[in-house]
């Protein structure tokens, strides 16, 4: 797990290209605390960065950029987890390894397949390649999107990077910086920027499961999708039966065993929910295994008392840590460390538990993606009441919604009832497709126009964030209609949503975060899945409980969905970010917290006034961005 940088001057746009690669990777120092490799090319304008965070073969020769026997370069931020079975296979084929690490195992493979090496790779990766002979750079993302990767291109000059303040650091990306509206738009609706768009109207995000070649010569880009897990869904149904239990736990523990390969000290988050529990029952066995659990005052979000169990029942020695609902530096810390802005509130907890982390291993895996992929979310449930609501006279409905919005009164608990009723009424008269949209949504079309200046209104058109949860619907519409709303939030929410917080919150201590459940074996598995092995009446995540049964405690498996939430409402803001010098809103509007819940509005307007004030300081006043250094105690 790393950072990674570079890019191609076709154009000699870069005045001082060694210095700019440099300050490129030092603002990836925080993702590779382990050393900084730079590499150069000035007859052909080629400037590769990395920063190192050693897991895996610690030894220097394992340092990168990496250069082949072919004279290829590679860059890459990430596991190759088959790393060991692909070396054995090109070892026979007449490759010489002079290391241990999967950074020679991957050049190898592309050196031996090409493009192909993509379909031999199980692991999380972003990657750049640059063969000198072709004078082409290859890039390539997983399939999940675990790792990130960021572009900007204008004619023949490329550049990349693992995060945007990266690419800020080079002066013809900078210069040209301006605010993307489609993407705040994005962020309104959904507290997230949906994929390939970046918060920058020039910089884009290469998306999940797609490479690229860029042509040196041309300046040709030519981008396309690899992997394509809708035929997975789309495919005859798995019987829910005995065989397909005896896969699915065959496939997850596999894809555990896989990711506890390390030189460095190993752990894992525990927060006593299902997911986090089954991986560390898949993991059992291994010895000086640590656990890491989080908690709050607030005991609607306090998660503590069920790691406890889980980790007595496996064994396991776990380390707690209380959080405090905010702590002002810290969550400055996280915001600065998103890149964009990012409204997600289980950041700050989710920031905290990979710093404690970190003082004891390097590497952690987590239970990420389970409910994504068996369908163990409540807005699975909400789709299925809505069918029957729908049927209500549209009479009833709207006066339903009108009596939860006189007689409700706002609680602020963790996901609270009267925030889902108020949610689900609001919704009616939707289709099922934009309904499922909707139980996410944070500000309405309606709070956008009276938040958003006119001026931002009238340039965003007709642009509405749907349209990309639509198209991934009609990409799977023969599916069942669970199986549908999987595949669309496998696509927006969990790789624009889940897997950026992920990968930011840990990077920011230099700890690299596995996850089992995301291994594309077992996704394209899943995605195969009856329906009733992923909801079974009021079970959800069926498949996964079964399984677990002989494993994990019966209050484990039987225990609610709670998420990993965070009380955040001392930190919400009810007016829109003061700093605005593109007049991107109207002053006037105000959040009123006495009437609803205003948690997630707030949180994603105190977001936003975070994002802004970096932009402006960094990109509009043209000084260098601050990377915040100071950094919490344990």
């Amino acid at each position: 797990m790393c950072g990674i940088a570079g890019f191609v001057d076709g154009l000699h746009l870069v005045q001082t290209p060694a210095v700019a690669l440099d300050r490129m990777a030092r603002r990836l120092a925080h993702r590779g605390p382990d050393g900084q490799g730079l590499w150069q090319d000035e007859a052909d304008g080629v400037y590769l960065a990395h920063r190192r965070l050693a897991v895996i073969d610690l030894s220097t020769a394992a340092a990168q950029p990496m250069t082949g026997p072919s004279g290829a370069v590679v860059v890459f931020n990430g596991e190759i987890y088959n790393h060991d079975d692909l070396r054995s296979r090109l070892q026979s084929l007449g490759h010489v390894f002079q290391t241990r690490s999967d950074t020679e195992v991957l050049l190898a493979a592309f050196e031996h397949w090409g493009e192909a090496c993509l379909d031999h790779l199980i692991g999380m990766f972003a990657f750049a390649i640059w063969q000198p002979a072709q004078r082409r750079l290859f890039l390539a993302r997983d399939r999940l999107g675990k790792k990130p990767l960021y572009v900007h291109r204008q004619g023949r000059f490329l550049a990349f990077a693992s995060e945007p303040g990266a690419l800020l650091a080079l002066s013809p990306v900078k210069d040209g910086a301006k605010v993307d509206l489609r993407s705040l738009s994005d962020f309104l609706s959904l507290g997230y920027i949906l994929s390939p768009k970046s918060m920058f109207a020039d910089i884009e995000r290469l998306p999940a499961a797609h490479a690229g070649w860029f042509d040196a010569e041309s300046g040709d880009w030519r981008v396309w999708q690899y992997w394509d897990l809708a035929q997975h869904f789309t495919a005859p149904r798995l019987a829910d039966d005995d065989d397909a239990r005896q896969q699915f736990s065959r496939l997850l523990e596999s894809a555990v065993q896989c990711r506890l390969q390390a030189d460095v000290p190993l752990g894992l988050f525990l927060s006593g929910g299902l997911d986090s529990s089954a991986v560390a029952a898949m993991a059992r066995g291994q010895d000086e295994l640590r656990a890491f659990a989080v908690g709050f005052a607030d005991s609607s979000f306090d998660e503590r008392p069920f790691a406890r169990l889980t980790a007595a029942h496996l064994g396991l020695k776990l380390d707690e840590l209380m959080v405090q609902p905010t702590v002002g530096n810290d969550l400055d810390l996280a915001f600065h460390h998103c890149g964009e802005p990012f409204a997600d509130t289980s950041l700050m907890p989710t920031f905290r538990l990979n710093h404690a982390a970190r003082q004891k291993v390097t590497v952690a895996l987590s239970g990420d993606g389970a409910d994504e992929i068996l369908a163990g979310y409540p807005t699975y449930q909400a789709d299925r009441l809505y069918r029957l609501f729908s049927r209500l006279p549209s009479w009833l409905q709207r006066g339903l919604d009108n009596v939860a919005r006189v007689v409700l009164r706002p609680s602020y608990r963790k996901v609270s009832f009267d925030y889902k009723l108020r949610q689900f009424l609001a919704g009616r008269g939707l289709s099922p497709q934009r309904a499922h949209y909707w139980w996410r949504v944070v500000f309405s079309d309606a709070e956008k126009r009276r938040l958003l200046s006119p001026g931002v209104i009238a340039e965003l058109g007709d642009y509405d964030p749907f349209d990309t949860f639509q198209q991934h619907f009609q990409t799977v519409r023969g599916a069942d209609f669970l199986d549908q709303a999987l595949y669309v939030d496998i696509k927006t929410w969990l790789q624009d949503d889940i897997l950026v917080k992920a990968d930011r919150m840990s990077m920011a201590w230099g700890l690299e975060v596995r996850s089992p459940f995301l291994d594309h074996r077992l996704v394209e598995f899943c995605a195969r899945l009856a329906p009733s092995a992923k909801i079974d009446g009021r079970r959800q995540k069926a498949i996964l409980r079964d399984v677990m049964a002989r494993y994990l405690p019966e209050k484990v498996l039987t225990r609610r969905k709670q998420g990993f939430g965070a009380p955040t409402r001392a930190v919400v803001r009810t007016a829109p970010p003061a700093l605005d010098p593109d007049g991107l809103f109207r002053q006037e509007y105000r959040l009123n917290g006495e009437r609803e819940d205003i948690t997630y509005k707030g949180f994603a307007l105190a977001a936003l006034n975070h994002w802004l004030d970096g932009y402006v300081r960094d990109v509009r006043d043209g000084d260098r961005p601050c990377q915040q250094q100071n950094r919490p105690k344990a």
